[in-house]
């Protein structure tokens, strides 16, 4: 018999057995790390599990998620691995869970802290100075992936950047500034929607160089050469995500509902019939390519909230629980100890830098890159859509997760 009712529960307490301190999740020597690491992955992660406490109320997972910022933060605001000039869109991710922790237990001194609402803050302020591409709509360009990427736009860094700074721009600069705030959200979504669209296959590539200059940028369109799933999961997870901070009578909701729309859509036309998940390349037909978990549990949670929510067509909660049901089937497995593994994740890809010629964006370098089990970059949204599938069997505690 399973130990867990929901796998939500489920997934979370076998990621507690797994790692004993959520500061070394996501594979960290604790040798090399001593401190811990601050990364968008822990964030990812640690916001699954605050959802599934918020569903359960085991008070066992919001011990271990208070341990995380008690151990990265100290009382200044200073946060161990995260420096602002950096300019790592990438180690902003983070904050959101922090920020969601401080507005849960806004009562409760040993979590919303001094020290917890300075860091917040202070990469508040990352994003007011982040560097932009020249190009965009409404006359403000898009966050640089990093300041090590100068002028390139990857879509993980539409996710990893913009839900973060449309929850927090009411609370840091009041109602007015925040306005300004979503329609430079929504015209930095926008214009990534268009710059990396290919008509071609109808999907989105994995990034766009401004410059066309970096060796894996086309040199007519700067374009990289492929859609990398997960990197299509971020960007569809990101939209979902702002549209949940966004105001119900914001003129321009129905934008971002439309590009999901025609983004999901896409994704669905992809979607492997037989299995019901999608293939680490979208778009190549391969014997080497594979069906992968964590832009499956992406695209999986995207449709099951999208459509209860209706930020796209109730129909496609069909494709959704398809996705579901395929991830449950190909990727998850019981182990000796009854805890369950996510498999068949791919542990990483990216484009360059120049030191990383690698890094190429072609077919054979995103097959190149190690698979694993439990890449926390899928049980998040493995977690994020267990909960939808819950909720919809009318089983979990009714709270807006």
């Amino acid at each position: 018999d399973p130990p867990y009712k929901h796998y939500s529960e489920w997934m979370t307490a076998s990621e507690m057995t797994r790692v004993k301190q959520p500061y070394y999740l996501d594979f960290t020597d604790p040798k090399k790390h001593p401190n811990g690491k601050w990364s968008y992955v822990m964030g990812i992660e640690m916001e699954g599990m605050l959802d599934t406490w918020r569903a359960y109320q085991d008070p066992d997972v919001l011990k271990y998620i208070k341990e995380y910022p008690a151990r990265m933060i100290d009382q200044n605001g200073n946060v161990t691995g995260y420096k602002l000039s950096d300019y790592n869109i990438d180690n902003v991710r983070p904050a959101r869970f922090i920020l969601r922790m401080n507005r849960l237990f806004v009562d409760d001194k040993k979590t919303r802290t001094m020290g917890t609402e300075r860091a917040v803050a202070n990469i508040y302020t990352q994003m007011q100075s982040h560097p932009r591409t020249s190009q965009g709509k409404g006359g403000r360009g898009v966050f640089w992936h990093k300041k090590i990427y100068p002028n390139q736009v990857w879509l993980d860094g539409i996710y990893m950047g913009l839900p973060f700074f449309t929850m927090a721009a009411e609370e840091m600069e009041g109602k007015e500034v925040a306005q300004q705030v979503y329609d430079d959200a929504v015209n930095q979504i926008a214009t990534t929607f268009e710059k990396t669209y290919d008509e071609k296959t109808g999907l989105w590539k994995h990034a766009w160089d401004e410059k066309k200059s970096i060796f894996w940028a086309d040199k007519e369109t700067g374009l990289s050469q492929h859609t990398w799933a997960r990197a299509l999961g971020w960007f569809a997870m990101a939209m979902t995500e702002v549209l949940d901070v966004l105001p119900e009578n914001y003129a321009r909701r129905q934008e971002v509902k439309d590009m999901l729309q025609k983004t999901m859509t896409a994704v669905v036309k992809y979607q492997d019939q037989k299995s019901g998940v999608w293939y680490d390349v979208l778009d190549v037909k391969d014997p080497k390519n594979y069906l992968e978990a964590t832009a499956s549990c992406m695209f999986s949670y995207v449709l099951l909230k999208g459509a209860r929510l209706g930020y796209i067509d109730a129909s496609f909660k069909q494709a959704g629980v398809k996705a579901y049901d395929g991830i449950i089937k190909e990727f998850i497995k019981i182990n000796n100890d009854k805890t369950i593994s996510l498999t068949n994740c791919c542990s990483v890809s990216g484009l360059g830098p120049e030191k990383s010629p690698n890094r190429d964006g072609s077919f054979e370098y995103y097959m190149s890159e190690p698979i694993r089990d439990n890449d926390p970059k899928g049980i998040g949204p493995f977690i994020w859509a267990s909960l939808e599938m819950e909720r919809d069997k009318g089983e979990t505690v009714k709270l807006d997760y």
